[in-house]
């Protein structure tokens, strides 16, 4: 059978499932959805992909830390010349500011929620630590290992991939760790005894920062060209294919429900 184009209104939605309906050589597409009662009224919309929402919303915020930072900064980088502030464009300094941590932090949780969703709900981990052996369950995994030990520590047993370590972009992401916990865990008042190169604000201050928060993204990317089709991916082009699931025929299809009793599936 010829593959079949199914639009995508959005690509932040959470993967189609499609089914082959073999008997009469025809496809059906179907979306995840979300039903709530909020108040009097009932709302129904198509489920998100979280890793999605987050990275949509670190572009975001980078995008307009880039324009701020090109008007404002760029101009006066090449010359040797000192600058005072004036109030309005101190105050375009802070909304920078604001825009390049939450690309940051927005960037390195859509990381953390990918690694999150893709680690199998049953998988246990075993450790060997100074007090003897520790077994770590699902839900340990995701509150207390890092972002960087979910990638390196857990995905390659869990999943038998590749060491994410190898990738192009670890290194960088792993800088972008690094900014993420001083912005998290950042202070009002800065030590007079920090050396600048060790400041938040001068590290966010330099362009350099924009790669190391794309370096998300093109993590996202190579975990998605080292592992099979999933629907925990979020959709990263415009085109991609989608593993269809076999059926003999519309009988077998059925009422499908997934996840709680607040989602399920409708055709589209």
């Amino acid at each position: 059978m010829e593959g079949k184009t199914h639009h995508i209104s959005d690509k932040r939605k959470v993967k189609l499932v499609i089914y082959e309906i073999q008997d009469v050589n025809e496809d059906v597409s179907m979306q995840e959805i979300v039903q709530f009662k909020i108040g009097k009224a009932k709302i129904k919309f198509d489920t998100p992909n979280s890793t999605a929402l987050y990275l949509n919303a670190s572009e975001r915020e980078l995008k307009s830390a880039k324009l701020l930072h090109k008007s404002l900064l760029e101009p006066k980088l090449q010359t040797r010349e000192s600058y005072d502030f004036s109030d309005e464009d101190s105050s375009k300094l802070y909304d920078y500011f604001e825009h390049i941590k939450m690309s940051i932090i927005m960037a390195y949780t859509a990381v953390e929620c990918l690694c999150n969703a893709l680690i199998p709900r049953n998988y246990s981990y075993t450790e060997q630590g100074k007090d003897g052996v520790r077994l770590w369950d699902y839900k340990e995994i995701q509150r207390w290992k890092s972002t960087t030990q979910k990638l390196r520590q857990i995905l390659p047993k869990a999943l038998n991939m590749k060491d994410p370590g190898q990738f192009k972009s670890y290194s960088t992401f792993c800088k972008l760790e690094t900014v993420r916990n001083e912005v998290i865990h950042t202070r009002s008042i800065i030590p007079k005894d920090i050396k600048i190169d060790y400041r938040l604000d001068y590290q966010l201050l330099q362009p350099k920062i924009f790669n190391v928060i794309s370096s998300a993204k093109s993590l996202i990317k190579e975990l998605h060209g080292a592992l099979p089709y999933t629907r925990e991916m979020p959709m990263l082009y415009e085109t991609e294919d989608i593993d269809k699931i076999k059926v003999k025929s519309w009988d077998d299809l059925g009422l499908i429900q997934t996840g709680d009793g607040n989602s399920g599936s409708q055709p589209t």
